[in-house]
């Protein structure tokens, strides 16, 4: 069975208090997410396009790892990949670890912050699918981005997707009507849209892209890129020198 473990209990509290509710049913997260995010598999994909499949051995870490969707496609894509993933919430990483149990021989599963999780130069590759939105402040997203340039090896890729918003009020509002527009299209009533704004959305703490970049460079990370976007969503990618 996939190993798990549990981390870093008196960082993770303040950050668990707020998103537990959030993420209590992996279940109705997984509906939700696809009703949200229209384009969810386009974005996995982004990130996944990031991981050669003939590498030998590379050793990944996953930031944020929910119900698994992300894990079991890195572990499907390549076939020799040691992969350790982390969720600061135990329901989730209890679903990834069920989701994840074929793969035990190569799969660590933690309990714990993205926000301070730290391994000096242990990973070729660590990703994150739509978790990087939700610590609240600046500095702790650059302090997720720090431990990262940290814990991958030189030449190390970083790839994460995450809800972006613009730099412009009017952009942002234009952006985040053409999501609207997608989320509607796929099956979503106004009704539920409006609820959805009411509670979850108020876990979100976007920024735009070129801040996200800006941070990168300045930590030392080299070919900083927006690889991939749509409306309110986006996929960045970075390179450890």
């Amino acid at each position: 069975m996939a190993r798990i473990f549990f981390l870093d209990r008196r960082a993770m509290s303040k950050e668990k208090t707020q998103l537990e509710s959030h993420f209590a049913d992996p279940e109705a997260y997984d509906q939700r997410i696809r009703k949200y995010v229209p384009y969810y598999e386009e974005m996995m994909k982004s990130l996944l396009d990031c991981l050669p499949e003939l590498e030998h051995h590379p050793t990944v870490l996953e930031l944020g790892c929910g119900t698994g969707n992300l894990s079991l496609k890195l572990l499907d894509k390549n076939f020799s990949c040691e992969l350790t993933t982390i969720d600061l919430v135990k329901e989730m990483v209890r679903t990834c670890r069920t989701r994840l149990d074929p793969y035990s021989h190569r799969a660590e599963i933690f309990c714990a912050n993205m926000i301070t999780y730290r391994k000096d130069n242990s990973f070729d590759y660590v990703f994150s699918n739509l978790a990087l939105h939700y610590p609240e402040t600046n500095n702790k997203k650059m302090a997720v981005c720090r431990n990262v340039y940290q814990s991958l090896k030189p030449r190390g890729v970083f790839a994460f997707s995450a809800m972006l918003t613009s730099d412009s009020a009017k952009a942002a509002e234009e952006t985040w009507k053409r999501w609207e527009r997608d989320v509607i299209q796929n099956g979503v009533s106004r009704e539920e849209l409006e609820e959805w704004c009411r509670t979850h959305h108020r876990s979100d703490h976007p920024v735009p892209y070129i801040l996200w970049l800006k941070w990168l460079h300045e930590l030392g990370f080299k070919h900083c890129k927006l690889i991939w976007s749509r409306t309110i969503f986006g996929t960045i990618r970075a390179i450890k020198p």
